[in-house]
């Protein structure tokens, strides 16, 4: 027993004084980018079927343009008007999905209908984006209709203005395989709030054009950081900064598990933009998650009832 003792203590010994190949942070990031990435995508695959509530509360330091609100008909509806021409605060209530569209369903375009505005309701509650893309036919005209709520919606905005970046899950575009070529990412200084696990990820765009336009010709670069759990590649906040002339936005993600469907899904959005003359301020919260199904309009109709029996003759 004694030599085979020595020999198990010396191929141990050999064994430790093997240096472990370590993998670089270069090669770490990269998997890490590649989990990313293929979580983003299944990510958005699951949220498209799913409807939920958004709660958006805006404000401005300086009094801003807004529409007037066309309250519901009935009983007191003449009260409920609001004719202000400008305000510095707006509260919306809308339905909020993402919907894959595009020859590949490569595309992500977020849907807002908005119901209640500064606590009074616009309109009768109805999942109309639901049953608009539920109900959809090829010759329908859905995405003609779909734009029209969504421009219908982006009037209420605080100054009237229908921004396309305020959308909780658009950083995560920047993971697709033909956009994230276009960003150069790094590893960031580490946020132990996060958890140990978690990974801050600093990107910025190199590309041009750039994916997020301003004026006509007028390139807007991101840049900004991702909080990424290292096993799985699983984003628990995103944030995206863009700084250009006369222009400075600030929009924070944050995503959470949700037990009951099974899937993470956005907790809170956050977006600042300081302008030349005012500064914008907006919180969205997403409640209610609940999916919908695409059901067959075949129905199958149920067994014809059996004959009735006949009574045997003695």
């Amino acid at each position: 027993m004694r030599p085979l003792l020595r020999a198990a203590v010396l191929t141990a010994a050999l064994v430790a004084a093997v240096p472990l190949v370590a993998q670089s942070p270069a090669e770490d990031l990269d998997q890490l980018l590649a989990r990313a990435t293929w979580y983003s995508i299944d990510f958005i695959t699951k949220l498209s079927s799913v409807v939920a509530e958004e709660r958006y509360i805006q404000d401005s330091n300086v009094a801003l343009a807004t529409v007037a609100i066309p309250a519901l008909g009935g009983r007191g509806a003449a009260g409920m008007n609001t004719p202000r021409s400008s305000s510095k605060h707006r509260e919306l209530k809308a339905d909020f999905l993402i919907v894959k569209s595009g020859a590949g369903a490569e595309m992500w375009t977020p849907f807002r209908d908005v119901f209640e505005v500064d606590h009074i309701p616009i309109r009768d509650r109805e999942q109309r984006l639901a049953k608009l893309f539920l109900n959809a036919k090829p010759d329908a005209g859905v995405d003609e209709q779909a734009k029209a709520i969504a421009e219908e919606s982006g009037r209420y905005n605080l100054g009237t203005v229908q921004r396309t970046i305020n959308n909780p899950v658009f950083a995560l575009i920047f993971f697709q395989p033909e956009v994230r070529s276009r960003f150069k990412f790094s590893y960031g200084k580490p946020d132990r709030r996060a958890g140990e696990d978690v990974r801050v990820v600093d990107y910025i765009e190199e590309a041009r054009p750039t994916v997020i336009a301003g004026r006509p010709g007028e390139d807007m670069p991101a840049f900004g950081r991702f909080w990424i759990e290292h096993s799985t590649g699983r984003v628990v906040k995103a944030e995206i900064r863009v700084e250009v002339k006369d222009v400075k936005a600030n929009l924070t993600t944050t995503f959470k598990n949700d037990e009951r469907l099974g899937m993470d899904v956005p907790n809170e959005f956050r977006e600042e933009y300081d302008l030349r003359d005012s500064r914008v301020s907006g919180i969205a919260s997403y409640t209610r998650f609940r999916k919908f199904e695409v059901k067959s309009s075949e129905e199958l109709a149920p067994p014809p009832p059996p004959p009735p029996e006949t009574e045997k003759q003695p």
